[in-house]
């Protein structure tokens, strides 16, 4: 466990981490869901809204529909809720969480530039 924090930490360290990170923050401090699992949640949706006309995972070898997916079948195989509706987060308080995603200090280190609109669209994107 000591080895794996220890990778994790020089991951972030080298990434800075980015939207995934800036989106999951809001949903662990307001709806109490575990950090891991947010994260995991929009990793998806993140990889699909960075790689827009572009591919910022093409040193990772797949195609980023194909990162995104396997990401997916992941949160499949561990059985981990797969939208915001599954956490039973109301609709109406994604604005509210895309405001909160824009003030974290990890979504200026993300490969696309992120709006306030983005994230939002991020959000919806996760919620169904």
């Amino acid at each position: 466990m000591l080895l794996g924090a220890h990778l994790a930490g020089c991951a972030i360290e080298n990434s800075m981490l980015g939207a995934a990170h800036a989106t999951a923050n809001p949903l662990t401090s307001e709806f109490n869901i575990t950090h891991g699992l947010a994260v995991g949640l929009m990793l998806p949706h993140v990889i699909r809204f960075n790689s827009n006309g572009k591919n910022p995972y093409s040193d990772l070898n797949p195609s980023a529909a194909a990162l995104a997916q396997r990401i997916t079948e992941l949160l499949d195989i561990g059985s981990i809720p797969k939208s915001l509706r599954e956490y039973d987060i109301p609709k109406e308080r994604l604005p509210a969480l895309a405001d909160l995603a824009a003030k974290q200090w990890t979504a200026q280190f993300n490969p696309r530039a992120l709006s306030d609109s983005d994230l939002l669209a991020i959000y919806e994107s996760a919620y169904t």
